[in-house]
């Protein structure tokens, strides 16, 4: 079987060029990957089933187009080169909450936190082509090649990628000291250090990688959500920004961002489940605590 590195290696100088095409086409392929990938489809009816407050029907539903918005995050990854990115905002996204986007506009630090809801790279490339320089911290692909072919087409619109660990934090600790614009993203606990939190009735470990970022370098953190319809216009959802604590107790200053995170991250996750595209069996993965 071709792996997905050689599938996008082949496909990208293709679809990038014809996304309106490409994007049914992701469509039918995730319908595809739905029927026939029987443990992922209990993992996302399991997510879903939470969000959906136990509504069978309703979690089936938005299940089946998590799959398929899989399917069309690929082909915008492949498009990112070809992407006129000064007028995607324009032309591309509707933007809910536009006035809480207006520090972009200020020169100081800047830290957008997201989840992996529509596509929330390409979201955050749009808004911030605005004369600002970005850096993004993103999860380790494997194998190798594959990630670093990932983080070339995902810089290819500016803006600078790197993986999770040690050189991406750096990268972003620099950013956001010297007054830029970083984002990250903030539901699934990746490193395996994150703080156990409430999240739709349960209790989950969430990241606490941006919040102690934030408190270190006092960057203005504002929550950012996208979601998607069919094709590829976006709609951007931000929450009125913040900054975390620095009180003399810094765990208490993080738990606190990590709690008001939460709220806001329930809020867009149950408005729109099949924007969530998460793939494991979330509540049992993150799981901490009495859930």
């Amino acid at each position: 079987m071709m792996s997905r590195y050689r599938w996008l290696r082949l496909g990208a100088p293709i679809v990038g060029r014809v996304p309106w095409l490409a994007y049914p086409v992701a469509a039918v392929a995730g319908w595809i990957t739905w029927r026939v990938k029987a443990r992922g489809r209990r993992n996302l009816v399991r997510n879903m089933l939470v969000l959906c407050d136990g509504d069978r029907k309703r979690a089936l539903q938005q299940a089946r187009l998590v799959y398929r918005n899989v399917g069309r995050y690929w082909v915008d990854v492949e498009t990112i080169p070809h992407r006129d990115m000064a007028n995607f905002e324009r032309d591309h996204m509707t933007i809910h909450g536009a006035e809480y986007l207006g520090v972009l506009n200020e020169p100081r630090a800047v830290l957008i936190v997201s989840a992996h809801t529509g596509n929330a790279e390409l979201a955050l490339q749009a808004i911030t082509f605005r004369g600002r320089t970005f850096t993004a911290l993103v999860e380790a692909v494997q194998p190798p090649r594959f990630g670093e072919y990932l983080l070339k087409l995902r810089s290819a619109a500016g803006g600078r990628f790197f993986t999770a660990g040690f050189g991406g934090v750096r990268a972003c600790l620099e950013s956001l000291q010297a007054g830029e614009v970083v984002g990250m993203m903030a539901d699934r606990d990746i490193q395996g250090t994150g703080i156990c939190a409430g999240l739709a009735g349960r209790r989950v470990r969430l990241p606490r990688g941006p919040w102690e970022i934030a408190r270190r370098t006092g960057a203005i953190v504002v929550p950012v959500f996208s979601s998607r319809n069919w094709s590829d216009h976006i709609t951007v959802t931000a929450f009125e920004p913040f900054c975390v604590g620095r009180s003399a107790d810094a765990e208490a200053d993080i738990r606190a961002a990590v709690d008001r995170w939460a709220k806001v991250l329930e809020e867009r996750l149950k408005a729109e489940p099949g924007q969530w595209i998460v793939l494991e069996d979330f509540w049992r993965v993150h799981r901490c605590g009495q859930s």
